[in-house]
């Protein structure tokens, strides 16, 4: 089969192997739009692109924390990918919801607040009168600007709840090697990252900043010539 374009025009023919055309059709491309069947997406895989954007995660995030692809998001929500039982599991897990919640997105409800792993959870865990801002804070949170994570996105990253990630920047909540793995590698780096930049004298972030405050009090002159040699990188 050949189909050719003319203005609003498909002409389409119709081969036998080795043969002449078959046949000769012209259809207008309204004739053609009109008449090609849409992939009729099932609930479950319409309900569960909703609950994604309900809870403002992104393809990418939810790819990050289920070890797949963004793209293979976009075909399971696109319905080009089969979404298996185990797999819809996978993601309401990932999402921190549940079956009933999904129910409740098929009915064209919102999303009930799902609760996340508080860890202050007394106040001998707290370090409010005694707050420590240690390297490993400042590396954290360096390291999740560097990926431009929100507290919230970091928040789902990790299952925390989003002020204990604030706690934990803000040198309020003591860290163990184990919690300290685990939301790094949660963003999506290495443990080995998180030490070279423990190792780093001045974080990136913070030499950003820096930056940031002397450009601020240039003059006009001093800032053009900055923007002509940051252009010549």
């Amino acid at each position: 089969m050949v189909a050719t374009d003319s203005s609003n025009f498909v002409v389409i023919l119709l081969f036998l192997k080795g043969e002449r055309p078959l046949a000769l059709k012209l259809f207008t491309k309204d004739f053609i739009m009109n008449n090609t069947k849409k992939i009729k997406l099932p609930a479950d895989v319409k309900a569960i692109r909703r609950a994604r954007e309900l809870c403002g995660v992104t393809r990418n995030e939810l790819g990050l924390k289920l070890g797949i692809s963004n793209k293979t998001i976009e075909k399971i929500e696109n319905g080009r990918m089969n979404l298996s039982p185990e797999r819809l599991s996978e993601i309401l897990e990932a999402l921190n919801l549940k079956k009933s919640d999904l129910t409740r997105v098929k009915k064209g409800k919102g999303l009930l607040k799902p609760k996340r792993e508080l860890i202050v959870t007394s106040n001998n865990l707290r370090r409010s009168y005694k707050k420590l801002i240690t390297k490993e804070c400042r590396v954290l949170k360096s390291m999740r600007k560097q990926k431009g994570f929100s507290q919230d996105h970091a928040s789902f990253l990790c299952g925390y709840s989003r002020p204990s990630i604030g706690h934990i920047e803000n040198g309020r909540i003591e860290l163990s090697n184990e919690r300290i793995r685990h939301i790094i590698e949660s963003y999506g780096y290495k443990y080995k990252d998180f030490e070279n930049n423990l190792n780093q004298e001045e974080l990136r972030d913070q030499i950003i900043e820096t930056c940031i405050d002397k450009i601020n009090q240039l003059d006009d002159s001093k800032l053009g010539l900055v923007k002509n040699l940051l252009g010549s990188f």
